[in-house]
């Protein structure tokens, strides 16, 4: 409606800027139509002219001109009824252009949809028809126009003629009496002339923005006045009426006409309205006054039961109780406690999540809380002390903001740092550590390499068992992850297994080595050079078998002569440190070991220290290097070094031993490793580790095993979740998504243990994930809480408001009443906060009466019942609280002396007033319509002035002067 108003006013108001003061609301719309038709019509002409310049094709040239006639007639029709608008036409005239308007719309909308298909020439010929129709309409329009001189109403005879004089002041508003010479004819045609006496008889009570308006209004009162009833008011009086709208309501009025006060409500029935009024009578003139300074509580019963209740100096309410009371007292000691609560408590003004601390029956104990303060995850562990729980919170904090989102089921490497080591492990689909690494490192990127070798090799891994030692024949290869060796693909590739197969792949890609290994894979003996294949390595270990038994154990600590066989079959000499590095060698060789010995013996002279070693079989040795450690080689007859100790001794019985185990374990089998393998060992229960053909240890297992089958039978799952799993770093936290029909989240720490498991339930792993990354997201800045008596809790939504809870979460009171914003809200927290401490108590009786400021810091009484409702308010401020106290003694004796005055219909009041009489003309909907401009000193003048109102006011002309 505001909007159509508003739409009404802008017409006029351009129309007075433009044109001038407008005689009427047609005047206004028909000018503004003509513009409109004028804009329209001269649309279409331009769209036709412009247009048919530049149409190509039939098709666009008919919707050219079917767009433009269309514009062109409509713009004619709207021109013409606008023109018929602004003239001096009688009401019927004015309904004869309305039809004619019609028609000729009608005509035009039948020419947009029948041309061109059905005009002339070129389908059912339905032209005439339509030019006919839209001809009738601009003809009753024209026509009405042209009839003017006939039709005109009796406005035209009243126009201003030339000559007139300048208004009086009377009419002008500027004096309420005034005199006019009226001149006219006589019987015989001559001129005479009256001195009229004028006097202003009355005035309206509102003001209009437009003269329409203002004609509106003064024929609503000339329609209404002559059958005006007439009441005397000598006293106060409740009128009681009905609204425009069907609602009930009254007013409090003194004998002079003026209005005390109101009723604070509508009503849907007179009935109510006047117990409304009864209530005020019986009750008003007897009730207390309640003063309300800042704040105060105030308490109601129902039923048997007490509430109570915050409210401001203005009584709005600001807070109630959650629940209700059996007594008063037990209100009041609430109300008390809740001062005293809110006080103190905490603000949970939880943007996403926070995390509060709170007491179990054995420790403390923490969870998180949503905005909503709804809990997300409550921990498992138990706490000592409420530091000890915020210390965990704290390092729990810092690390879920990074912490990796798992999937239970889901074979997984988890990659975690235990001390300064970097390790890993492999968890099955039952949640079940199944590997891991043997061993940590310092550095991530070794052990990443590390399962993923594991990954890559476990699915074809062979299965082995050294039950003493074995000697293991394997390609060369990498030692650091990247590449075990280039036969493992290859051996694949052809179908080769550990123990045989087509090797010729392998043999021509690398270079070929064997060790002597025991179960525990410890390293006996290893080979000292590389071989071209497989077989050599096998043919070297067999080498090493036939000299080794045979060998004697040298001993030596300084350098040594020595006299062997070439293969030649010639015999030669050479001169050997401690290391067994060659110092010097014969350089030819000799026919016998007697010209060799002899040649070697003219040297020995030189180096006297030198013992003399004859070399007619293999031979161990014993040596210390230049760090004073002990090892053994074996040589062979011609000198040759063909195995040695992988490792160092610290004494040289320690080497011996060492030596003594080839001897014990030479006998060994012999087993080609081309892939890696799970070797199965047993110490008191079976074990299984995963070794590449470097012979390097990448996992172990994670448990143990009763039998030997019982291993090798589960290696399949370690096979295939070692080959499915994907990896995670993780850290001292991790999120784990599992499913239980539904959807949860759970905290693991480092060792898998459960931390905390979520309290809610999603209906897929999705909509776990998306909570899990928005907790996550905004966990670094969650507020971490205790509540110790009571906190405030901030509800938002379509509308914001609070509650007081105590630390198990029962609500102990809330706000009155919402509000739209989350600042207001915090800002009704404050006022409670400040107020609620230093409250009063209030008692509203039956009735009591209060004194509000308004908003311009005026002091206005209203009447409220036991239960807080304002049942009447004032309709006069005053400038100071004790003013508006001191009104209220004489409201108190108007609300007891008023009568009660029904008003159906529009009626003349006489009032008294100060110095004499007044008189208003009241509408049926309890609104003043008209006063008197003047008090008259008796009841008898008020009467005869409002009866010549009520003569001469239907019959009386309107003027407007500016």
């Amino acid at each position: 409606m505001s909007s159509i108003s508003d739409f009404h006013r802008n017409l006029y108001r351009l129309y007075e800027h433009y044109v001038g003061e407008p005689d009427s609301r047609k005047d206004v719309y028909g000018y503004w139509l003509f513009i409109l038709g004028y804009i329209v019509g001269s649309a279409g002409v331009f769209t036709f002219v412009v247009g048919y310049a530049v149409v190509d094709g039939s098709t666009t040239e008919d919707t050219l001109i079917r767009v433009a006639g269309v514009a062109a007639a409509t713009g004619l029709a709207l021109c013409l009824f606008g023109i018929g608008l602004m003239l001096p036409v009688r009401k019927r005239g004015i309904q004869a252009s309305v039809v004619g308007l019609f028609i000729s719309l009608a005509g035009v909308a039948s020419y947009g949809a029948l041309y061109p298909a059905n005009w002339r020439e070129r389908g059912m010929g339905m032209d005439a028809e339509v030019i006919a129709v839209y001809t009738t309409g601009i003809a009753i329009i024209a026509g009405v126009t042209a009839l003017v001189p006939v039709v005109t109403g009796r406005k035209g005879m009243f126009v201003e003629e030339e000559g007139s004089s300048e208004d009086p002041a009377i009419l002008t508003g500027d004096t309420a009496e005034g005199a006019q010479f009226a001149v006219f004819r006589d019987e015989n045609g001559d001129w005479k002339w009256h001195v009229l006496h004028l006097t202003a008889l009355a005035e309206g009570t509102d003001s209009a923005v437009t003269q329409p308006e203002t004609r509106e209004q003064i024929e609503r009162v000339r329609s209404k006045i002559s059958s005006a009833g007439l009441m005397e008011l000598t006293t106060s009086a409740f009128r009681l009426y009905e609204d425009r709208d069907g609602s009930w309501q009254w007013t409090l009025a003194r004998d002079d006409g003026s209005v005390v006060g109101a009723c604070a409500r509508e009503f849907d029935e007179r009935d109510a309205a006047e117990k409304s009024v009864s209530f005020l009578k019986d009750r008003g003139p007897e009730a207390d006054v309640i003063e309300i300074e800042t704040a105060a509580f105030t308490y109601t019963e129902h039923r048997d039961r007490w509430r109570w209740r915050l409210v401001d100096d203005d009584r709005t309410p600001l807070a109630s109780s959650e629940s209700d009371y059996p007594s008063r007292d037990g209100a009041e000691e609430a109300a008390r406690t809740f001062a005293e609560r809110f006080d103190r408590a905490r603000l949970l003004d939880i943007e996403h999540v926070g995390v509060e601390l709170y007491e179990r029956e054995d420790g403390w104990a923490w969870r998180l809380i949503d905005d909503g303060d709804d809990v997300v995850t409550t921990c498992t562990d138990e706490f000592d002390s409420r530091r000890e729980a915020e210390e965990a919170v704290e390092a729990l904090l810092s690390e879920l903001e990074s912490a990796s989102i798992t999937v239970a089921g889901e074979p997984t490497y988890e990659h975690y740092r235990s001390g300064e080591e970097c390790r890993w492990r492999l968890v099955d689909e039952n949640e079940h550590v199944i590997g891991r690494t043997p061993e940590g490192s310092s550095n991530r990127t070794d052990v990443e390499l590390e399962s993923e070798r594991f990954s890559e090799r476990a699915l074809e891994a062979d299965v082995v068992e050294i039950e003493d030692a074995e000697y293991e024949v394997y390609p060369a290869g990498e030692t650091d992850g990247t590449n075990d060796s280039l036969p493992v693909t290859a051996a694949r590739e052809t179908g080769a297994t550990g123990s045989g197969g087509d090797e010729t792949a392998a043999d021509d890609a690398t270079d070929w080595h064997w060790r002597l290994v025991t179960e525990d894979r410890d390293i006996v003996a290893a080979s000292t050079e590389a071989h071209a294949n497989a077989e050599a390595a096998s043919e070297a270990i067999r080498r090493v078998r036939d000299q080794a038994s045979e060998a004697d154990l040298i001993e030596f600590e300084e350098a040594a002569f020595q006299v062997y066989e070439a293969d030649s079959g010639e015999w030669r000499w050479r001169l050997i440190d401690e290391d067994g590095n060659v110092l010097a060698d014969s350089g030819e060789e000799h026919t016998s070991r007697g010209d060799a010995a002899e040649a070697m013996m003219t040297l020995k002279e030189q180096a006297p220290d030198a013992e003399l070693l004859e070399i007619e079989t293999a031979a161990f040795e014993l040596f210390v290097n230049e760090h004073d450690e002990w090892g053994w080689r074996l040589i062979d007859e011609a000198g040759k070094l063909v195995a040695e100790d992988p490792a160092t001794h610290p004494t040289r019985g320690a080497a011996r031993q060492a030596m003594n185990r080839l001897l014990e374990h030479l006998e060994s089998g012999v087993r080609t490793m081309e892939r890696a393998v799970f070797q199965t060992y047993a110490a008191e229960e079976w074990h299984w580790r995963f070794v590449l053909p470097t012979g390097e240890t990448v996992a172990i297992d994670d448990g143990s095993y009763s039998t030997r089958d019982e291993l090798v039978e589960s290696l399949g799952d370690v096979r295939t979740a070692a080959d499915v799993a994907q990896g995670y770093t993780i850290g001292d936290v991790t999120v784990q998504l599992y499913d239980s029909g539904e959807w949860h989240w759970r905290l693991l720490d480092r060792d898998r243990e459960e931390i905390a498991d979520t309290d809610d339930s999603y209906p897929d792993q999705r909509g776990a994930q998306n909570a899990v990354r928005a907790l996550t997201a905004n966990v670094t800045d969650a507020p971490i809480f205790s509540i110790e008596e009571a906190a405030i809790r901030v509800d938002g939504g379509d509308d914001w408001s609070w509650e007081l809870v105590d630390r198990d979460r029962e609500v102990l009171a809330g706000a009155a009443d919402p509000v739209d914003t989350r600042e207001d809200v915090l800002s009704t927290i404050d006022d409670v906060r400040q107020l609620a401490p230093m409250a009063g108590t209030v008692d509203f009786d039956v009735a009591s009466f209060e004194l509000a400021a308004t908003e311009e810091d005026r002091w206005r009484w209203r009447l409220i019942d036991e239960d807080g409702r304002t049942v009447a308010s004032g309709s006069e401020n005053y400038a100071t609280r004790a003013a508006a106290r001191d009104a209220l003694a004489d409201v108190r004796e108007l609300i007891e002396r008023a009568s009660i005055l029904e008003i159906d219909s529009v009626s003349f009041e006489l009032h008294t007033a100060e110095g004499g009489w007044v008189w208003q003309l009241v509408d049926e909907y309890g609104s003043t319509m008209a006063e008197s401009t003047r008090t008259y000193e008796t009841r008898t003048d008020a009467r005869e002035a409002m009866n010549d109102v009520k003569a001469h006011a239907p019959d009386g002309w309107i003027t407007f002067t500016e």
